[in-house]
This record gives structure tokens, C-alpha cells and sequence, in this order.
């Protein structure tokens, strides 16, 4: 699989019980690999674990000043603007226990590639302001990934740990993984990272460089050994999941969009706790919810977008987007209050048709439904191929029910019928199990039939046409 430039992270591996009326779905173990399988794997190198320990080292805590450099025009310009990125490099710090925002700064470039990034003129001004506040204990510098010799640069003047956003959005990821599939992509992430680090630092060139080069390659077949297995499980879970034939619900958007806070109105799910961080968790969860029908679908929650994503967390984790390409029918949740709208709309659907084309699945955009939430929030809506809804508030949510079981029974080829069969018959025993009965009301004209409403995919409805003799019509 090639790397989507601006791709995002999903939830890794493990999904949740979730009781339905007539099965368990699934269990909350993390399938077959086992515990000690993985340990092994994440920690049988002692010597890599030391070279990672100098290049991922941030410390327990921090007072931060945030620096946001960013190009003022060119290419390397990005659509975002400074204060929305300044914003979600204040939500990362505040990811971390115990770390704090002490003061924030946009620096304007004409660009990035500068040694030591920033002119003479402000660097003194950066170092000034630093001066005068002693609170400040670290610099975290909101770019992809600082070059050492900057790195150093910036050291020197600024004499405090400089961090940058590999770092920090790796420290958020280490805290959060939970699931083996999680922790073992994180650390596939890491591998790459501190690989390039020590390549640039020349730790490859000393008389046992083979040997480091022998444990890099050692611990990457490991870790993507592992990650494989755990894949193919999941495609095991897949198609059972097929069988189970419950419609499945794709919710992707970018972070702080309000996914989780959306799920939860829909499904009533009390165990979904929506919070205002990023990376909250890193595992695929899995929810129930009823649509106006009476059918039954699952939502698949999943780790929002975020911007200028470093490339080699991007590879390890845009494999888990699989869920979404799967799914039934995509909800894109898009925050209506965001002043970068139109870009994190962009990023999201790209990132999806790039997926959509590499796995052979064509027309994936036709499954996305674009909800913008947060109406409550928001000014102006320009959008008009949006279903607003406020997810906080409840505003909304019937119409998007509405609109999503459409979408579910023309992408499922699923009918909503009413039958007339016998009472206590055969018939109604083979629908309970081959469909959704929604409900079951006597006949007017004969005591001995029963009208049963159904929700029923086409495939089905030819078998249950052929087993028995009915009066079918449309409702």
C-alpha cells in the first residue's frame, strides 16, 4: 500500500461487546495473538530501547510555550490558517497529564527549510520572551519533524527541551494505546522515527553497524509479522460481522468534529464518554443503534483527522481505515463552527477515495453522508448538501436517522415489506432468523394470518419467495 500524504489515524483493533436482542456480536478480547507473543515483541531489543530512549525522551511533564511557524505564501502554504493549527497544538499539550500551556506565538516564514528556521530578528524576540518567563520549562515547536541540526539551533538558544510535533503526538499515542494492535503500530511508528534519526546521526557507521542495521530490520519484521496477524483476525471478525448481516456505519471526521458525542445520541450508548482531547483512544469500538424502522445498525467510532500528520505515523496507521471502507454507509462529521471548514473537508474525503482506489473499492464516496454538526454553533451554513444536526443538543438527529436509513437499505439492498403469512407458521420463524421483523399485527379479513412488517435484503426475500407461498406487497 503506498502512503496517503495527508491520511489519519483509526482506531486499531479491538472492538467491544456489544449485546444485541438476539446474539453477542463479538467478544472484547483482542482475538488469538497472545499477550506474551507481544510483549516479546515490543521489548526484546535492549539495545534499540536505549537508542529510542534518546530520541523519544520528552519528560514526565512540561510547561510549554508553542511556537507555530508558517509560511505567509507559496506552495509550502497551507489552506489551514496559523490559529487553527496554534489551536490543535494547544489540544495536543492538553492530551498530556500534567502538562501545561504557559504562552503561545505565530511566527510568519518565507520557509521551512531554514537551518535554524527562524531569523536573527526572531530568534532574539522567541529568546526574549522566553527570558521572561521562567515558568516555561520546554519549546514545542508545531512542525512535522525539527532536523537536528535545528534542533540543536534552537537548544542553544533557547537552553530548553525542544519539542516537536512527532514527539508529542507520539507520547499521546504511547499513552493511549491499549490494544495489542494500537501498541504494536505505535511502536512500528517509533521504529521508523528513531531509525532515521540514528541513520542521520551516523550511528550506522561505526565498526558495528551491521549489527544495529541486523536489529532495526530484526525488530521491524516482528512488529509487522505481529501487526499481520492481528489483521487477518480481524478479517476473520470481518466476515463474521457479514454474516451477522447487521448494516455497518462508518463515523470518520476530523478531531473534535464530535463523532463520539454524535454515536452516542444515536445509540443512547451511557458507556460512551465523549472527550474534549485528542487520541482519546486508539481502539476501534463498535456501537449499536435502532433507526426509525426498527432496524438495527452498528456505528463504528474512530480516531479523528488531524493536519500535518508526520508521514511515517501516517503509513502505520492508514491500514486501520479499512473499517471505514468496509462500512455500509459512511458519516462524515464535519464541525460547521471550524473557520477551516473547506480544508478539513478536503483532507477527509481525499484521504478516503485515495484509500477507496488502493484497496479496489470504487464509488466509496457515494456511501458518505456529510453531517455537519455543531449547528448550534455555527454562523453561516453555505453547505447545502449537509444534514445539520447539533449532537450536544439533540437538534437534528431524526432527520439524520431518516436520511442514513435510506442510504442503508438502497446501499444494503434491503426492503421494507409487509407480509401475510400464517399465524404461527414456519414463515414467521425463518424471518425472525433471516431478517428484522419490525412488527406483527392479525390480518383484518382472516384470524389465521398475521401481517408481519419486515426489513429484508433482496437475496433473502428470493429465498424466503421460493421456500414459501405468500401474498407480498411494497409498504
Amino acid at each position: 500500500m503506498s502512503v496517503l500524504k495527508n491520511a489519519t489515524f483509526i482506531r486499531g483493533s479491538c472492538i467491544r461487546t456489544i449485546k444485541f436482542s438476539t446474539s453477542v456480536f463479538c467478544k472484547s478480547k483482542d482475538f488469538e495473538v497472545s499477550d506474551h507473543y507481544i510483549d516479546e515483541v515490543l521489548t526484546s531489543e535492549s539495545v534499540y530501547n536505549d537508542v529510542a530512549y534518546n530520541y523519544l525522551t520528552v519528560g514526565d511533564s512540561h510547561n510549554c510555550l508553542i511556537i507555530q511557524p508558517y509560511v505567509k505564501w507559496g506552495p509550502r502554504k497551507l489552506s489551514i490558517s496559523p490559529q487553527e493549527q496554534l489551536e490543535e497544538a494547544v489540544s495536543l499539550i492538553k492530551t498530556l497529564p500534567s502538562w501545561t500551556v504557559q504562552d503561545t506565538i505565530s511566527v510568519p516564514l518565507e520557509t521551512l527549510t531554514k537551518k535554524s528556521l527562524f531569523k536573527s530578528g526572531s530568534m532574539e524576540k522567541l529568546s526574549r520572551i522566553i527570558q521572561k518567563n521562567p515558568s516555561i520549562s520546554a519549546v514545542f515547536i508545531n512542525a512535522s519533524s525539527l532536523k537536528k541540526v535545528t534542533n540543536i539551533i534552537l537548544q542553544e538558544n533557547f537552553r530548553l527541551p525542544i519539542l516537536d510535533r512527532y514527539k508529542i503526538v507520539m507520547q499521546i499515542l504511547k499513552l493511549h494505546a491499549t490494544s495489542k494492535h494500537a501498541k504494536l503500530q505505535v511502536a512500528l511508528a517509533e521504529l521508523y522515527f528513531v531509525q532515521r534519526k540514528a541513520q542521520l546521526d551516523n550511528l550506522f557507521t561505526s565498526s558495528d553497524s551491521e549489527t544495529m542495521k541486523l536489529m532495526f530490520q530484526s525488530r521491524e519484521q516482528k512488529l509487522k509479522k505481529a501487526i499481520q496477524e492481528l489483521r487477518n483476525q480481524r478479517m476473520l471478525l470481518r466476515s463474521k460481522r457479514k454474516k451477522l448481516d447487521y448494516p455497518l456505519v462508518a463515523v470518520v471526521g476530523y478531531t473534535n468534529a464530535g463523532k463520539t458525542c454524535l454515536i452516542k445520541a444515536l445509540t443512547g450508548d451511557e458507556t460512551l464518554q465523549p472527550k474534549n482531547q485528542l487520541f482519546a483512544t486508539l481502539d476501534v469500538t463498535v456501537h449499536s443503534g435502532i433507526l426509525p424502522s426498527g432496524m438495527e445498525v452498528l456505528y463504528v467510532d474512530t480516531v479523528g483527522f488531524l493536519s500535518d500528520i508526520p508521514t511515517n505515523l501516517i503509513e502505520c496507521f492508514v491500514a486501520t481505515l479499512e473499517d471505514a471502507v468496509f462500512a455500509d454507509v459512511i458519516l462524515h462529521v464535519e464541525d460547521l463552527s471550524s473557520s477551516c471548514f473547506k480544508y478539513k473537508r478536503n483532507h477527509v474525503l481525499t484521504t478516503l477515495n485515495e484509500l477507496s482506489s488502493q484497496s479496489g473499492h470504487c464509488n466509496i464516496m457515494d456511501k458518505v453522508i456529510s453531517v455537519g454538526n455543531k449547528i448550534d454553533l455555527a454562523e453561516i451554513v453555505e453547505e447545502s448538501d449537509l444534514v445539520t444536526v447539533s449532537a450536544k443538543n439533540g437538534i437534528g438527529l431524526n432527520n439524520l436517522r431518516s436520511h442514513l436509513e435510506k442510504a442503508i437499505l438502497k446501499f444494503t439492498a434491503r426492503q421494507i415489506l409487509t407480509v401475510k403469512i400464517p399465524n404461527g407458521g414456519d414463515e414467521i420463524r425463518w424471518l425472525y432468523k433471516n431478517s428484522t421483523v419490525v412488527s406483527e399485527i392479525p390480518s383484518e379479513d382472516n384470524q389465521q394470518l398475521i401481517k408481519a412488517k419486515i426489513i429484508i435484503t433482496d437475496s433473502n426475500l428470493r429465498k424466503f419467495r421460493h421456500n414459501f407461498i405468500g401474498n407480498v406487497r411494497k409498504s
